[in-house]
């Protein structure tokens, strides 16, 4: 599987003003003052290798969706915010027809769904668009949302052949040559997520998630839903303080209880996602930062033993990876 990033902003998509992209130049060119950087291939590699990410590149502002790239033609999307709009341009211009494209919606809110409008392989006749969820009403929901007045065309155009399939929790799916999964997740209106395995490998795709009190309990469900998998995405805009602070009950989570449950459920790779739209480039590296430091520090944990009667510590060997994900990111699973 490759997994291939989007679109990774939560709530609402968020652009670069001009004074912020002239202050990436400065930085950088200010960064550049004595170097050796005469020829082409030196100022790449000064650019990729030496400037610091938010300076020579950024997170994006695109929201949530992700393409999973499966052996099958057929091609299997996680949710259609923003992100899809880029994606479907990238299908066209590959010159992709007549292929059948498998949706599945997270939830409903707004930055979930609100570029489906703009996929352009949904305008194509010799294409198929299923849509895949967990809500009864998600038919009626995506359709809504392109009709008079909030859109200026709605979903019969699309020009492609659209159904709607709705699974339950625990259903398993055999499609694109893998095995989906759902789960139900706490959020405001519910929302679903999914694990794909194919090959030998396995993700989760979980955003818009909040997990409380019964995560910490020796039985949380969500730990065999993600167990022994290769990359988790996990929902994450938070800290700690603003999780169980003044953002509690909003239903997203924080980067430390991804690291914990990534660690219980023994996942490889653990990528923070639904940036905060508010959070600067500058902002989304430091919190990076924090999230690896955290994991250096929890290594070493103490290992159960009766109540107390401290135990000899034992080695955390997950995750054994940390990444922000960030619109344009590909991962080899």
């Amino acid at each position: 599987m490759k997994v291939h990033f989007k679109g990774t902003r939560g709530s609402i998509p968020t652009s670069y003003s001009a004074d912020e992209i002239s202050k990436k130049i400065v930085d950088a060119l200010l960064a550049a003052r004595g170097k050796d950087l005469r020829s082409e291939g030196q100022i790449i590699d000064f650019v990729k290798n030496k400037l610091p990410f938010h300076t020579s590149s950024g997170w994006g502002g695109n929201t949530p969706c992700v393409y999973v790239e499966t052996p099958s033609d057929e091609k299997l999307i996680l949710d259609g915010g923003s992100g899809i709009r880029p994606l479907g341009q990238e299908f066209a211009k590959a010159g992709i027809k007549n292929t059948t494209f498998h949706i599945f919606i997270s939830h409903l809110h707004y930055d979930h769904i609100q570029g489906l409008p703009f996929f352009i392989p949904a305008y194509d006749p010799s294409n198929k668009i299923i849509f895949h969820g967990g809500h009864k009403h998600l038919e009626e929901s995506l359709r809504a949302q392109m009709n008079t007045p909030f859109f200026p065309i709605d979903m019969d155009t699309f020009n492609a052949e659209v159904s709607f399939k709705i699974h339950k929790p625990g259903d398993k799916l055999e499609l694109c040559e893998s095995e989906i999964s759902l789960y139900q997740q706490e959020h405001p209106g519910v929302s679903f997520g999914y694990r794909i395995d194919s090959k030998g490998k396995s993700m989760i795709y979980s955003t818009d998630a909040e997990h409380k009190n019964a995560a910490h309990s020796k039985k949380y469900p969500f730990i065999d839903f993600i167990r022994g998998a290769d990359l988790l995405i996990f929902d994450a805009p938070y800290t700690h303080s603003q999780s169980i602070g003044i953002r509690e009950d909003w239903g997203h989570s924080s980067n430390i209880m991804g690291v914990e449950l990534a660690a219980r459920g023994e996942v490889k790779t653990l990528a923070i996602f639904h940036h905060d739209p508010a959070s600067s480039d500058q902002e989304m590296e430091v919190f990076e930062a924090y999230t690896k430091k955290y994991l250096d520090a929890s290594r070493t944990a103490i290992r159960e033993t009766r109540p107390g009667i401290p135990g000899a510590p034992s080695s955390r060997k997950f995750p054994t990876e940390i990444l922000h994900s960030y619109d344009g990111l590909t991962i080899s699973l």
